[in-house]
């Protein structure tokens, strides 16, 4: 899955499209900590698709697959929410 377009919107929301023509906003504020370089407004707009998923200057980006689930589920999940999708997901198809 790759994001092959992205609108900033405003604070930290951007509507993100895939390359299956999905497409949904989702607001990153919940995902940043509160050091994290990508709360300065400056640089979180600088964010673009960089063939692949959403890169930001010095190499800054999120997994294109996390923020497909985040935005099917209309908000940032918890680190364990995430895993635990990612668990139930792929668990059937993967070798004990």
């Amino acid at each position: 899955m790759r994001i092959t377009g992205i609108n900033i919107l405003h604070g930290f929301a951007m509507k993100l499209t895939f390359s299956d023509g999905f497409s949904a906003e989702i607001d990153l504020g919940p995902a940043l900590a509160p050091d994290d370089p990508l709360r300065d407004p400056a640089l979180f707009l600088q964010g673009k698709p960089n063939g692949l998923t959403v890169e930001w200057p010095g190499g800054i980006d999120f997994c294109p697959d996390v923020l497909r689930v985040w935005c099917e589920a209309g908000k940032v999940l918890s680190p364990q929410e995430t895993a635990a999708y990612f668990e139930t997901t792929f668990s059937g198809g993967l070798a004990a």
